[in-house]
């Protein structure tokens, strides 16, 4: 029995050392071990009650026979059981992506800030309590009181607790930033050389994406203005005009089309575009 089911469970780990590394950065409160438990329960639980919901379904309203009953409930109930899966194993990476966006958003700022703060020479973890006294960002003030947390609470060292940090941040930026912190703190000392240039580093990056996101938005509005603008009038003319000559197009009426083109095509375009311009904003 372990012989067979050791193919199996060398098969997942990777898949679980996997999904644990994104669930540690995504802020989660719940031990990791303790959240794959519950998601078992639940799963167990969207299964169970899937099926008897469904095969009362099939028996009661649809008067459906027992075998057809069954197999209907099996397959909704996997169906069922997979998106719940999915959606439990997606949350962690949905919120650690989420919280990058967060960080990166106010990094270079924050950069820019702990250099200032760093001239007064003052020392590493001085640094750190007075950012987080000040951070008005969310996610980068929680990271640094949990840096805080580990040397005053659990008695790290500042090298050992930066390197913590730098495994449990969902950014490669902050990421970078704690290394690089660490790295200056054992050799030359120099925060204040370190951030100012790391800071101008960032604030570059965060002027060339937004740059390209203006030349992305700056296309789709062109071509918005193309395709939902000036298309549809000149499709609803050409239409019009074959209506008055009496011809169709792949045997529908123009008067049709014109409907397809007004209800259907133009409103589920311009969603599309809405959809675009949010996924290049959200980037910013």
């Amino acid at each position: 029995m372990n012989n067979k089911t050791r193919p199996l469970e060398s098969y997942l780990k990777p898949l679980i050392d996997a999904l644990e590394s994104y669930y540690f950065k995504s802020g989660l409160s719940t031990p990791f071990p303790l959240y794959m438990k519950y998601l078992k329960i639940t799963l167990s639980v969207v299964a169970t009650l899937s099926f008897f919901l469904s095969f009362f379904l099939h028996t009661a309203v649809l008067r459906y026979s027992i075998p057809v009953s069954i197999i209907a409930s099996i397959i909704l109930s996997l169906i069922f059981t997979l998106v719940v899966l999915f959606l439990l194993l997606y949350y962690p990476v949905y919120r650690g992506y989420s919280r990058r966006v967060e960080i990166e958003r106010d990094l270079p700022f924050t950069v820019s800030y702990m250099g200032a703060l760093s001239s007064s020479g003052m020392s590493l973890e001085r640094l750190l309590e007075r950012e987080g006294l000040y951070e008005t960002n969310t996610q980068i003030k929680r990271e640094i009181l949990l840096i805080l947390r580990d040397i005053k609470v659990y008695g790290l060292d500042t090298l050992t607790a930066l390197s913590r940090a730098a495994l449990r941040s969902p950014s490669r930026m902050l990421t970078t930033l704690w290394l690089g912190l660490r790295e200056t703190y054992i050799t030359s000392g120099n925060l204040k050389g370190y951030l100012s240039h790391y800071s101008s580093v960032l604030l570059s990056d965060k002027t060339q994406r937004l740059r390209n996101i203006t030349n992305s938005i700056s296309m789709i509005a062109e071509v918005y203005t193309t395709l939902m603008v000036a298309g549809p009038l000149m499709f609803v003319t050409m239409l019009m005009i074959m209506d008055l000559l009496g011809g169709t197009v792949f045997g529908l009426s123009p008067g049709l089309l014109v409907l397809i083109l007004t209800f259907i095509v133009i409103p589920f375009s311009a969603i599309g575009v809405y959809i675009a311009v949010d996924g290049i904003l959200s980037k910013a």
